[in-house]
C-alpha cells in the first residue's frame, strides 16, 4: 500500500479590495476550511499586503479551493514554500 504523501507548505498573500475590508475580516477570522488544510497563521498586516495565511494542504488543487474563497474580498498571490534546509541548488 503506497504512503500518503507529505502534505505541501503555502502562503497566500492577501491584498483586500476597496470597500471590502469588514467583510475581509470577518472572513479572515471565519474561513471555510476544505478536507486536508491546515492553517499554521493567518496574520493580518500593517502595510501591504493586509493578511498573510500559512497553510497547509494536500496538493495544488486543494489550496487552490481554499484560496479562492478570498477572491471577492481581496486580491491573492499564493506561492509554494520550502523549507531552506531541502534546496538542492546551494550548499
Amino acid at each position: 500500500m503506497p504512503s500518503p504523501r507529505e502534505p505541501m507548505l503555502f502562503v497566500a498573500q492577501l491584498k483586500v479590495m476597496p470597500g471590502q475590508l469588514e467583510e475581509a475580516t470577518r472572513l479572515f477570522k471565519h474561513p471555510r476550511l476544505p478536507n486536508n488544510v491546515m492553517v499554521h497563521e493567518f496574520l493580518a498586516l500593517l502595510g501591504k499586503p493586509d493578511a498573510m495565511v500559512i497553510f497547509e494542504a494536500q496538493d495544488a488543487v486543494t489550496a487552490a479551493d481554499f484560496v479562492t474563497q478570498f477572491g471577492h474580498v481581496a486580491e491573492t498571490i499564493t506561492s509554494l514554500a520550502l523549507p531552506v534546509e531541502e534546496l538542492k541548488w546551494t550548499s
